[in-house]
């Protein structure tokens, strides 16, 4: 199953930290592959021709200019962008088996974070009000993501042998959300409306949240 990032196309569009010829090139690289694994020919990816240019123009010293010419690419890689909010890469990473593969491991623990902290931020919480966790027996399997706070467990486990990818509940199985729930990876398709139900299964206020990019 191909999954999709998006890091790529957002180093691209604002790649102002890759400040040397090596530390471009290994972005660069790592956009490649990217590409290639998510089923895409990556000499034709908006993102690694951004970072083509960029490299190029190192040896000429313009690597910080504006290019006019680089409008179309820029925007297709915000067109990208728009599209992978719909189509999650932790979604197809909680969905195909990714024990024993390095790369995917690497991007199941990165992407798995990432969705609960928006998860947080959809259900009102600040960085103070919950703690993330990352559990597993062996560094070669996928593990368990846990966010945990005064009144909220969620867990997000790869989806095996026909099991939920989503596991919520009150922390102390106690109160309304005394019930264990689950859900499908592919709610994560869709972060506010998980958020909302959860909140209405397990009776959770929301306070206003304002949209991040995280």
């Amino acid at each position: 199953m191909f999954y999709d990032l998006d890091f790529r196309f957002r180093r691209a569009l604002a790649p102002e930290g890759l400040t040397t010829f090596t530390h471009c090139m290994a972005a660069l690289s790592d956009a490649a592959a990217d590409a290639q694994r998510a089923g895409f020919e990556p000499g034709n990816d908006p993102a690694v021709q951004l970072l083509a240019r960029r490299l190029a123009r190192f040896s000429t010293d313009t690597q910080d200019e504006i290019h006019p010419d680089d409008a179309l690419l820029r925007e297709d890689c915000l067109t990208r962008l728009a599209d992978l909010k719909h189509r999650p890469a932790i979604v197809a990473l909680l969905r195909k088996g990714v024990d024993y593969l390095p790369q995917d491991l690497a991007d199941f623990r990165r992407e798995g974070q990432r969705t609960l902290r928006q998860l947080a931020v959809a259900l009102g919480m600040d960085r103070s009000d919950y703690r993330l966790d990352y559990r597993t027996p062996n560094p070669s399997i996928a593990g368990d993501h846990e966010l945990t706070s005064n009144n909220l467990y969620v867990r997000l486990s790869v989806e095996r042998f026909g099991s939920a990818a989503i596991t919520y509940r009150h922390p102390q199985w106690k109160g309304p959300g005394g019930q264990v729930r689950h859900a499908s990876a592919t709610a994560l398709t869709d972060i506010n409306a998980l958020a909302r139900q959860i909140s209405g299964h397990l009776k959770l206020p929301i306070a206003a949240a304002q949209a991040k990019l995280i």
